[in-house]
């Protein structure tokens, strides 16, 4: 449930997405005070569930003059997202660049409020394709929420973060990243209560992307029970025909038809144009499997029309496979090629909307140019074929036969390396006996956890595990049961890891565990727990069992306050806190740093890390009394 604090703050931050129905302020008759009020905010109720509906009421609501500034910035929020969601472009970005000016026109604001407004303008600019802009909003926000209690700004990093992925999936083509930033909203959100179906939904959109359709139905669950909790209606028939999408992949046709034809009627009331090109393109891709491909190509094109010249990528190009795929269906190979072109030029706008480097640039924009020459010989060589004799008519109809088989080979082929391809990274990342990561595919992980920054007051923590005595175990029972060993520890991290944690095979008998956001107090639950579980009598040989023990040493990166030190840095502490601990073997110990000494280096730390622990700036944690601190005890290995 969400805390008291999040329920407060809830409303005047995400607005709530109820469906009304039209009242007198939305043909001009205004009330005055506490109904204004109330106006504002079924306007921010109506953006996303009846978009055309809320623009005009936020029209109306900004002809009058005696607006208070909150209530203006509240009804251009409301203003830009509708208008952005039916395609109006302009008057969206029109919208967002007034909020920015208003906001910097009255500083006396409160500084939530400020980044709520910051937060709000973002969201316009992304939502009308303004990428740039959006980015800098957001920037803005999280400038203004580091100047917020943890609580509070937890509620703006969530949205952020999630907003993040949006850009890395529908931009960058980065869905893989995109999933990093979503899991991390979604884990900050469950923090401090906040209840957000839209994080959920493009949480949703990511893992369909990635092909993880088992866990994108368990997320649909928990959306669909969520927005009906926030009446947010929009986003229940979004996520419903996310999961007839995933039907259809499965081949549950008519339960998937069935879902769509609801969805579609309900989106089709509420003016929900992406959403509605979305389920469209859904309902084309049925047809097409069922048989219907005449059916297909007109359902594609009506699509098309919902999202034509919009700032919808992620919709333009479902959309667009959509319709290619009826088009290879009917063997039209000029559609296919026609709309092939589409999507080509819809990804070219895409890149050059973002400034990618001038060597990018000129690399699309000359691919552009060769694909447009290579169109403009075709069609010129199909009107030179049609004034031939009936001779040259059928050759044309053969060589367009063999186009088809080829551009079905070309697509089989295509997907078949793209698998083999995924399938080998996936062997070429990890070690073969326990199925974890190895140790380079750990070293990405853990560089890119370094690239996202810990939530205020935690830090990112390194935890390196080492089996006592294994060179035993492998004597006097035999390698398979050294290797049974290592698969039980393999089994028993993934069991206490949590979504988001990093876990690899380091190297022999060692292992690694990196967790994102913890504190000193829970780092040390954690090799606790880590400690106690991973240990235990184990029954190695019939009739023999081995009482199988473990150390542990962690350190967080960056290892001090406010510092940069990497990963690397890190791991090299943890070896020596795993080194203490394994000269007392069964055994945990941890470094934390609080200062970096004054006059000194981090390096130099590294080299003689006790002597940073008798200055107090380093502290040593361990599961053992620690009495005293010889001077050997954290030493290299």
């Amino acid at each position: 449930m969400p805390t008291p604090f999040a329920a407060r703050l809830l409303p005047c931050l995400l607005g709530l997405v109820l469906l009304g129905l039209p009242s007198s302020r939305a043909q001009g008759t205004v009330p005055a005070g506490t109904e204004r009020v109330s106006q504002v905010a079924r306007c921010l109720k109506l953006r996303r569930d009846a978009p055309p509906v809320a623009a005009a009421l936020a029209e109306s609501l900004l002809r009058e003059a005696d607006l208070t500034v909150e209530d203006e910035l509240k009804t251009l929020s409301c203003l830009g997202i509708a208008a952005g969601l039916s395609g109006d472009r302009k008057r969206a970005v029109e919208a967002g660049a007034r909020m920015e000016r208003l906001v910097l026109a009255h500083p006396e604001l409160a500084l939530a409020f400020r980044a709520r407004a910051y937060s709000q303008a973002g969201s316009v600019f992304h939502g009308a394709g303004q990428i740039h802009r959006a980015e800098a909003a957001y920037l803005r926000v999280q400038d203004l929420a580091r100047q917020l209690p943890a609580d509070e700004a937890a509620l703006f990093q969530a949205t952020t973060l999630s907003n993040i992925g949006l850009i890395h999936a529908d931009y960058l083509d980065s869905p893989e990243v995109a999933d990093g930033f979503h899991r991390k909203a979604l884990a900050i959100a469950a923090s401090v209560g906040l209840e957000d179906p839209a994080i959920l939904h493009n949480h949703v959109l990511n893992l369909v992307r990635l092909g993880r359709t088992a866990e994108a139905l368990a997320v649909i669950d928990q959306g669909e029970a969520m927005a009906h909790r926030r009446q947010a209606l929009a986003v229940v028939e979004r996520l419903r025909a996310e999961r007839a999408g995933i039907w259809i992949t499965q081949g549950r046709l008519g339960p998937a038809q069935q879902v769509l034809t609801s969805v579609i009627r309900a989106q089709q009331t509420s003016a929900d144009t992406p959403g509605l090109a979305g389920s469209l393109a859904k309902l084309s891709t049925l047809q097409r499997i069922a048989g219907d491909a005449t059916a297909a190509l007109a359902t594609a094109r009506l699509a098309w029309s919902h999202v034509d010249g919009t700032p919808q990528p992620q919709k333009q190009r479902e959309v667009l496979r959509a319709w290619m795929a009826a088009h290879a269906a009917l063997g039209q190979a000029d559609g296919v090629m026609a709309v092939g072109a589409r999507l080509h030029a819809l990804e070219m706008e895409t890149l050059k909307a973002q400034r990618l480097a001038s060597l990018a640039e000129l690399q699309a924009r000359s691919e552009s140019a060769a694909a447009q020459r290579e169109l403009q010989a075709m069609r010129h060589k199909a009107q030179i074929q049609a004034l031939n004799d009936d001779k040259a008519r059928l050759l044309r109809k053969a060589g367009v036969v063999a186009m088809i088989l080829l551009v079905m080979a070309g697509v089989g082929f295509g997907l078949l390396q793209r698998r083999k391809n995924r399938q080998l990274r996936a062997v070429s990342a990890t070690d073969p006996l326990t199925g974890l990561r190895n140790r380079r595919a750990a070293g990405t992980a853990l560089q890119a956890m370094s690239t996202q920054r810990a939530t205020p007051g935690m830090r990112h923590v390194l935890f390196l595990i080492d089996i006592d005595h294994f060179k035993q175990v492998n004597d006097g029972f035999g390698h398979h049961a050294g290797d049974d060993v290592l698969v039980g520890i393999a089994d028993a991290l993934r069991t206490l890891c949590r979504p988001g944690d990093v876990i690899a095979r380091w190297g022999g008998e060692e292992f690694l565990m990196a967790c994102p956001d913890l504190t000193a107090a829970q780092a040390c639950t954690v090799a606790a727990r880590l400690h106690e579980r991973l240990g235990g009598a184990r029954e190695l040989a019939p009739g023999r069992a081995w009482d199988l023990t473990v150390s542990l040493g962690f350190a967080p990166f960056p290892f001090f306050e406010e510092g940069r030190e990497g990963w690397e840095y890190a791991i090299r502490l943890a070896d020596r806190a795993l080194y203490a601990a394994k000269d007392r073997r069964n055994a945990w110990a941890g470094l934390w740093g609080r200062t970096l000494p004054d006059g000194a280096s981090a390096a130099g730390v590294l080299e003689e890390p006790e002597n940073a622990v008798r200055s107090g700036n380093v502290d040593l944690m361990a599961s053992y009394a620690i009495e005293r601190l010889p001077k050997t005890a954290l030493r290299a290995a």
